[in-house]
């Protein structure tokens, strides 16, 4: 029998939607299968949670499900979100062949919100939902707009004059400080500056952009172009599928002309910012371009990337080393290397790519040190599961929302199940990998390791067939302990012969790197930046930190697009005064500060819930 998609889905909405309108816990959670997920954006909680099976649907919802004022629920119309028999989303969570999928919009208290469901039908066929999301779309009175009619003043005043003052008002009082001035942050900034929110942004460097200029010139997004856009802007049809290096940073550079971003450069935060909890204001020092310049912002959002200053491990006797020792960060190409052999530390994604540039640019030879096992996917690969979802005829705001709607918990489940694909589509790749003496990770999926750690794997582009072949060599499992003037002595006793050492060993975390800028009783109420919480969802982003006043924004291209309008909801709602801002001093175990992100002047401490003097 053929299934009729808008048949199902109608009535599974219906019902739901019923449940939702009426308050009705129970009549809700019977809409979802038993190890369901919900995934909940800023509507029921002003924060981001994921709840698995009944049980913890049921407890989440008890106290929130009335007040949320659940309102016209409504199928969605737009392309990609109508109801669909096993779209993208359906087979990204069940390997059953019978799904349903789609959106749908509903209202609620503070605006309106949106939504997706995928349906798989019980042993006795009744559809019940695997996955909901639901998400607040807009505060309704405070809507993010798209575009401006261009006329000012009834055509008596220029877009020069009014921009200029426009850009003074916001240097003048921010209500935002972003610091940094990467993808991140820009995408933070046209975002704000679409919800009405005076944000200004401080960055280091000379130039935007020029975080992506200093790094290795060969460098080159591993992702398709589509996936790497920026907010309200695609890049044009005749841009390279694979972006490049300076290529993107010019790119940054006009994005903050184009979306009026008002950014400073060779700008950057003094130490000792202080936050006053009866004005809500932070007083900080800014040095722009080498004159003190204090703001009070009421926010301050430290988007300077999910890393920090870079990582390097400690290494005896380094001054008696003839050669350069050099930090990713710092290498600037493979031909000051020609002739010599270069230890490169680290087995990421930098690591291969500078493996590569030195072996094709005449090194004699290039030995990658391999501290732990990684994960190695072609970036063919990666195209081919990034393409169904994000390709041009669909755009990245839909394909964001797609994604967003699958519980990361969700997508490791699938991405085990085809983890054995994976591995039998590269075995040759992984055969001679192993025969030259390379550990593999093929147990975990990506999603897990990125999610985890923004590291352990890497997308390959040609480094593998150098590591086979024998013209990069792998030393693996051991650090490097001490140098002599002419090799590399590790921590097994072995040695290595060497005239230069490349470190591709990261950077430290971002909130380390603050504590010299806030001071640790500031960033210890902070939550960790990155990693997964018990519910699956990334820790200390875009989402109260611990700390009223203070954020952090990072991740790749996805997550700071998708994540960005999150950000720009709270702090928005904040100013409202629909949200107070919640001074939470601890995370206490299960009464976590980040669970209770709508309390008006409360915090947990010692696994009670607080009233603080003051009213918050």
């Amino acid at each position: 029998m053929t299934l009729d998609p808008i048949q199902i889905a109608s009535s599974w909405l219906q019902q739901y939607g019923d449940f939702l309108k009426s308050g009705d816990v129970k009549g809700t959670v019977s809409s979802f299968q038993p190890n369901g997920f919900l995934r909940d954006i800023l509507v029921f909680t002003w924060n981001n949670r994921t709840l698995n099976g009944h049980e913890k649907i049921t407890a989440y919802l008890e106290d929130t499900l009335r007040s949320a004022c659940i309102t016209e629920v409504e199928l969605e119309t737009r392309r990609g979100l109508v109801p669909e028999l096993s779209g993208f989303n359906a087979q990204m969570i069940s390997p059953v062949a019978e799904t349903v999928s789609a959106g749908f919009t509903f209202g609620c208290k503070v605006g309106r919100g949106q939504g997706y469901f995928v349906l798989i039908p019980t042993e006795a066929g009744e559809w019940k939902a695997i996955s909901v999301m639901t998400q607040l779309a807009d505060i309704s009175g405070h809507e993010e707009w798209i575009l401006e009619e261009g006329i000012y003043g009834g055509h008596t005043l220029s877009w020069t004059d009014v921009n200029r003052e426009r850009r003074e008002a916001i240097e003048k009082n921010p209500y935002v400080l972003i610091v940094g001035a990467g993808h991140t942050g820009l995408n933070l900034a046209a975002t704000f500056r679409h919800m009405d929110i005076a944000s200004l942004v401080v960055e280091s460097n000379l130039r935007v952009g020029d975080n992506w200029r200093k790094r290795y010139p060969t460098l080159t997004l591993h992702t398709p172009k589509v996936y790497t856009e920026l907010l309200y802007q695609s890049f044009p049809r005749t841009w390279p599928l694979y972006t490049p290096r300076d290529k993107f940073a010019d790119w940054l550079e006009q994005y903050v002309q184009s979306e009026d971003l008002v950014v400073w450069t060779n700008s950057r935060p003094l130490p000792g910012p202080t936050f006053d909890i009866t004005s809500r204001r932070w007083t900080i020092v800014i040095d722009h371009a080498g004159q003190p310049v204090t703001l009070n912002p009421a926010h301050i959002v430290l988007a300077a990337g999910a890393h920090g200053e870079p990582n390097i491990p400690v290494i005896d006797n380094k001054e008696a080393f003839d050669g350069p020792v050099v930090h990713c960060e710092d290498y600037q190409g493979a031909k000051p290397f020609a002739g010599k052999r270069v230890v490169v530390v680290g087995a990421g994604n930098t690591a291969a790519d500078i493996c590569q540039d030195l072996s094709f640019h005449g090194a004699e030879s290039v030995t990658m040190v391999q501290r732990s096992a990684t994960c190695v996917v072609s970036v063919t690969s990666v195209r081919q599961m990034l393409e169904p979802l994000y390709h041009e005829n669909l755009g990245t705001e839909v394909a964001d929302f797609l994604l967003m709607a699958q519980p990361v918990g969700l997508l490791q489940q699938k991405a085990k199940q085809t983890e054995a694909l994976l591995v039998e589509q590269q075995k040759e790749t992984y055969r001679g990998l192993r025969e030259a003496g390379y550990h593999l990770i093929t147990d975990q999926s990506l999603f897990s390791l990125f999610y985890a750690g923004y590291g352990g794997y890497w997308f390959d582009v040609g480094c593998a067939e150098l590591i086979r072949s024998g013209k990069v060599k792998i030393k693996h499992g051991v650090e490097v302990t001490r140098l002599e003037n002419n090799s590399v002595v590790f921590t097994d006793g072995s040695f290595l012969e060497a005239d230069a050492v490349v470190l591709a060993t990261s950077f430290k975390s971002i909130r380390d790197k603050m504590r010299g800028i806030f001071g640790d009783a500031v960033i210890d109420q902070t939550d960790p930046v990155w990693g997964l919480d018990d519910e699956g969802e990334i820790r200390g982003c875009y989402r109260p930190s611990g700390h009223p006043g203070l954020w952090f924004a990072a991740g790749e291209f996805y997550v700071s697009r998708a994540r960005s309008k999150q950000l720009a909801l709270e702090i928005k709602a904040i100013e409202l005064g629909l949200l107070k801002l919640c001074r939470a001093t601890q995370d206490a175990g299960s009464l976590s500060a980040a669970r209770y992100p709508m309390c008006l002047g409360l915090r947990v401490r010692d696994g009670q819930l607080q009233t603080l003097p003051g009213g918050g």
